[in-house]
C-alpha cells in the first residue's frame, strides 16, 4: 500500500509577512512583486503632431497649451471650450457654431501646424473676448508689495 503524498498545507508554510529579521518584514508583503511605473510612452504620429502644434501656438502666438496623448490620438488643450483633436493625420477643433446635429468642427492637415495654429489662435481670441478668464485671486488677497 502506498503512503499518501503530503502536500504542503497553509500551516506548513510561514506566513508571508512573517519572514525577515525577528520574524517580521516591516509590513511588506514579500509574496507580491513590486509595482513599477510603466515605461514612458513614445510619441506616436498623433502625439508628435500635437507637440508640433503646441510649439507653434506657443512660439508664434504666445498661447500656452497642454498635450495629452492617447492611443493613436492626442489632444491639445488650449482653452475652455477649445480642445484640439489630433488623429488620422489632421487637427480638428470646434468653431463655436452649431447646427441641428451638434457642434461644427474645423479641420486642418497635421503636417501644417503653423496654419492650424493661426486658425486656432483666431478661435482662441474669440473665446477670450467672449469669456475672459476668471480672476483666480481676488484683489483683497493680493500682496501689496
Amino acid at each position: 500500500m502506498q503512503t499518501p503524498r503530503h502536500f504542503p498545507q497553509a500551516a506548513d508554510r510561514p506566513h508571508p509577512r512573517s519572514v525577515g529579521p525577528a520574524g517580521w518584514s516591516g509590513g511588506v508583503d514579500v509574496t507580491r512583486p513590486r509595482r513599477t511605473s510603466p515605461p514612458p510612452r513614445r510619441p506616436d504620429a498623433a502625439a508628435a503632431a500635437a507637440i508640433r502644434l503646441q510649439a507653434a501656438l506657443g512660439d508664434r502666438h504666445e498661447i500656452h497649451a497642454d498635450v495629452h496623448q492617447g492611443d493613436q490620438v492626442a489632444f491639445v488643450s488650449v482653452a475652455r471650450g477649445l480642445l484640439v483633436l489630433t488623429a488620422k493625420g489632421q487637427y480638428q477643433w470646434p468653431t463655436g457654431e452649431r447646427d441641428a446635429r451638434g457642434p461644427i468642427y474645423a479641420a486642418g492637415p497635421a503636417d501644417d501646424p503653423v496654419t492650424a495654429a493661426l486658425r486656432i489662435a483666431a478661435r482662441y481670441d474669440q473665446i477670450m473676448k467672449d469669456q475672459p478668464p476668471a480672476n483666480l485671486v481676488p484683489d483683497s488677497m493680493r500682496n501689496p508689495i
